[in-house]
């Protein structure tokens, strides 16, 4: 008897604690707050990643890791004279903060390895390169398309544009960038075309009669330098009209190989395979007739297109062959049949280039 009312007492005792637990408001643990580490402390921190004793150059590398950007410029700096241990260890830093998924970590990181690349540090020069290479199709291109269409400019993957060669299913995407009126980011955004490793072709408007560019912000000096470091990049000049067809690479004629949606051309119902033969009263014999022209316009104005629809592969080789005599009697004859037969006559409102898509 006695047992049971001492197991009574302690089932009472302890129903009394656990109500006094829970009437007590829970206990909000505040964050830590980190002080700013001070370029002292940075500077001492980079004279650590060369100490003698392994638990000071570990402390260091984590202490550097989480002062972040504000470390970034004196590492650059110290590398010139740093061991290779140390090289190595600015490289984890500085990977640490480009693969962190934080923007505020991965734009320093980016621009330091940018600059190591040219270092006279050979070790870090190649690791620097190792790492942009590493992550070029990854953080390095999808935080450059990002950065490009946050500043008014438009990017897409290449197809048949012009000189542009159509990716295999094994090759990597390549791209085109158009530079319109929207371009916001001036000469300094141009750092973002670089980054996009497989950048091929940029488009940027400039006035038909002097010969000026005009997308805002922009030099011919500072395309002449983007050039210099992007060989392969292919740089073609329009008016600011802006018509949306496009064609496959050393085609004689001015056949339509694709009409991207939501473009002029598709509202006025372009089609593929079109072949334009007219242009306001004007012949096209080529591609580069039918941009020339549309060169000479403002965007709003109403063009009117003529077109051979449903040509067969016969007739645009035959086509093709008497494009270079386009005066003779038998090219006039055979083009009028076509025209007779195939003929029509659209008219396009141009847009502009590098307007973004109407909503």
């Amino acid at each position: 008897m006695l047992r049971i009312h001492f197991l009574i007492l302690i089932c009472a005792i302890g129903f009394a604690v656990n109500s006094a637990v829970a009437d007590d408001p829970p206990t909000v643990r505040q964050p830590s707050i980190v002080p700013k580490a001070t370029p002292d402390e940075i500077e001492q921190w980079i004279r650590d990643l060369n100490a003698p004793e392994f638990t000071r150059r570990e402390a260091a590398t984590r202490n550097l890791i989480a002062a972040g950007a504000d470390a970034a410029e004196l590492l650059v700096k110290a590398v010139p004279t740093s061991s290779l241990e140390a090289t190595c260890r600015i490289t984890t830093i500085l990977r640490a903060w480009y693969t962190s998924g934080k923007d505020e970590l991965i734009e320093p990181a980016e621009v330091a390895f940018e600059q190591l690349v040219e270092s006279k540090n050979r070790h870090m020069a190649s690791r620097a390169v190792e790492v942009l290479d590493q992550y070029a199709t990854t953080i390095r291109q999808d935080r450059a398309i990002a950065q490009i269409k946050q500043f008014g400019g438009t990017i897409e993957v290449s197809t048949m544009m012009g000189r542009l060669r159509i990716a295999g299913p094994d090759e990597a995407r390549s791209f085109l960038v158009i530079l319109g009126r929207s371009w916001r980011g001036g000469e300094e955004g141009l750092k973002y075309l670089r980054r996009v490793s497989g950048l091929t072709q940029l488009y940027l408007l400039q006035d038909q009669t002097t010969g000026k560019i005009v997308t805002p912000g922009v030099t011919q000096d500072a395309i002449d330098e983007l050039r210099r470091m992007l060989p392969a990049l292919s740089v073609d000049y329009r008016g600011p009209a802006f018509l949306g067809v496009k064609t496959l690479p050393n085609v004689p004629i001015c056949h339509i190989h694709e009409v991207p949606a939501d473009t002029p051309a598709d509202r006025a119902k372009l089609m593929a395979g079109d072949v334009v033969i007219g242009f306001d009263d004007k012949p096209v014999n080529t591609f580069q007739d039918l941009v020339k022209l549309i060169g000479t316009k403002q965007p709003g104005d109403v063009i009117k297109l003529e077109v051979l629809r449903g040509a067969d592969n016969e007739e645009m080789n035959d086509l093709g062959r008497l494009r270079g005599q386009p005066e003779s009697d038998d090219a006039k004859e055979y083009l009028e049949k076509l025209r007779e037969r195939l003929g029509k006559k659209i008219d396009v409102t141009l847009g502009e280039w590098g307007a973004k898509p109407r909503p």
